[in-house]
């Protein structure tokens, strides 16, 4: 699992570096719902022992506060996902990153 905590990582390191010059014009969706949504995933994945959930935080939401527009929104669509997953340590949602470009 932290082998597909780091490749979320690096795409929402990728995307971060055009997030930050959205508007919430372009979308209305902003980071703090993302950052939540994540929150609340990292938290459903502790509690059912998912491997390497632990560091769920720091890898996966450490900057979705910044997102902004549509790609806030898809991030927080992607992390609700994931909680409403069945097996909420599997990895079945991705997030539409060409909202972050």
């Amino acid at each position: 699992m932290k082998g597909k905590y780091i490749g979320i990582v690096a795409l929402l390191l990728a995307a971060s570096s055009t997030v930050a010059c959205g508007s919430d014009d372009d979308g209305g969706g902003d980071g703090a719902a993302a950052l939540t949504s994540c929150n609340a995933y990292c938290d459903a994945a502790v509690a059912k022992s998912c491997t390497d959930s632990a560091d769920c935080k720091s890898f996966e939401c450490s900057d979705l506060d910044k997102a902004t527009g549509p790609c806030a929104t898809e991030f927080k669509r992607y992390y609700d996902c994931m909680k409403a997953q069945a097996d909420v340590c599997a990895q079945t949602c991705t997030p539409d990153l060409a909202k972050c470009g």
